[in-house]
């Protein structure tokens, strides 16, 4: 059987690879950085997205360019489970992704052993 494989879309290049780093034991890891990246990368081989809701760090609790992942991942894989994360307290924003179809939230920093907990959930 082939090795999970998700796909992490951040615009912090060095939060990628360590998240990247923490779950290479236990899955394959794409990265990405944009919804364009995104779209390049994302493929029905993908087991599970894991979205930062803010993609432009300029932009502080303004700019949910992860959202607009959601939905297109959501409209072209709708299969695929979508785990948004956040390190900005946005209420508003967690219950929009929920509703627009994300299987769960995360605050950011990341436990990483929750997380590999919750791949192996949602991978199965």
């Amino acid at each position: 059987m082939p090795r999970p494989r998700i796909l992490i879309v951040d615009d912090i290049v060095e939060y990628l690879h360590a998240l990247q780093r923490a779950l290479m034991d236990i899955c394959d890891v794409d990265i990405a950085q944009s919804l364009e990246e995104a779209k390049k990368v994302l493929s029905e081989n993908t087991s599970l997205l894991l979205v930062d809701i803010c993609l432009d760090e300029s932009k502080p609790g303004v700019d949910r360019g992860g959202v607009e992942v959601l939905k297109w991942a959501k409209a072209h894989y709708p299969k695929i489970p979508v785990v948004m994360m956040s390190a900005y307290r946005d209420f508003d924003a967690a219950v929009e992704c929920l509703n627009l179809g994300a299987t769960k939230f995360l605050k950011k920093p990341i436990d990483i052993a929750e997380l590999k907990s919750l791949v192996k959930e949602l991978v199965k």
